[in-house]
């Protein structure tokens, strides 16, 4: 399914920041300092408890969204890990198409500052890169997936000359239109690429995984809701945890919401989408925001 981009929809900035900001707040675990019993990192909300974590050169950009969600720990009582992965969550409902993630919460405060060195780069290598995610516990499929999260992903440090560049031809849709504008010789107009991203669409051990996501939407979002699951809880075990996931909104199918065209191929209807938007996620629409639109309270439930 192709999918239009003249839709403005949820997916806004602070969106965009949280998906980003949850991988970067889980992107230090390591395997292999957990083995040693060294200080690892985890999906513990550091950003939220240490001040000095945003200001890393690679996290550069997620200033706005730690400041957003730095606040909310002590004013509902819960800790920064369980803020800050729910605003992940959030982020990826919040963009029309974002699957409906499992939700869990009752994580401890963090226990130290989150190592350095570690999260991984766009300039990285395939070899350099499966590597690191098997550090964490990821295979190679579940790394693919969770590349598709540039989608709906802007660049404004990789190259400042492109700054604010999306990363697919539809930034405000989660779909999968990232795998065939990465793939294509040319990307289409406006659209950035990572060198890393673009490697992983034409290395030998990667492509298949990768180019099996085009036009495959149901298959990326099983996938991808698994691996983020898995990353939300990084540092984790779920049976220490309480599951959430009943209060989320629910995720709203581009399927549904689509019409075709002449040639039979099928594009988001904006009135459709606009309509699902408002039936779906009404009590997260109103006031009183963390991440565009969607509320960090959870509404009353009778």
């Amino acid at each position: 399914m192709r999918v239009t981009s003249d839709y403005i929809g949820r997916c806004g900035d602070l969106s965009r920041g949280a998906v980003r900001l949850a991988f970067h707040d889980a992107g230090t675990f390591s395997l292999r300092l957990a083995a040693l019993g060294l200080p690892n990192g985890a999906a513990d909300g550091s950003f939220l408890w240490d001040p000095e974590e945003v200001l890393r050169e690679e996290n550069n950009g997620l200033q706005s969204i730690t400041a957003a969600l730095t606040p909310l720990p002590e004013k509902f009582g819960v800790s920064p890990g369980d803020v800050l992965q729910l605003a992940g969550v959030l982020g990826v409902i919040a963009c029309p198409g974002g699957p409906r993630i499992d939700v869990w919460v009752g994580r401890p405060e963090p226990l130290n500052v989150a190592p350095t060195g570690l999260l991984p780069s766009p300039f990285d290598s395939v070899p350099n890169l499966t590597g690191r995610f098997a550090d964490m516990g990821f295979a190679a499929t579940d790394l693919i997936a969770l590349l598709g999260a540039h989608g709906t992903a802007k660049q404004f440090f990789v190259d400042p000359d492109f700054a604010g560049e999306s990363m697919d031809s539809t930034v405000d849709i989660w779909d999968v239109n990232f795998y065939n504008d990465t793939t294509v010789a040319n990307p289409p107009p406006g659209v950035f690429r990572f060198q890393s991203d673009v490697n992983f669409a034409h290395n030998a051990s990667t492509m298949a995984e990768f180019h099996g996501y085009i036009d495959n939407q149901p298959d990326w979002d099983q996938d991808y809701r698994a691996a983020h699951l898995l990353m939300s809880t990084l540092g984790y075990n779920t049976s220490d945890l309480t599951n959430c996931t009943e209060l989320m909104p629910a995720s709203i199918n581009l399927t549904l919401v689509s019409v075709p065209d002449a040639s039979g191929i099928l594009h988001v209807d904006p009135v459709l989408l606009e309509a699902a938007t408002q039936k779906y996620r009404a009590p997260w629409l109103e006031s009183n925001t963390c991440v565009d639109g969607i509320r960090c309270q959870t509404p009353n439930r009778e």
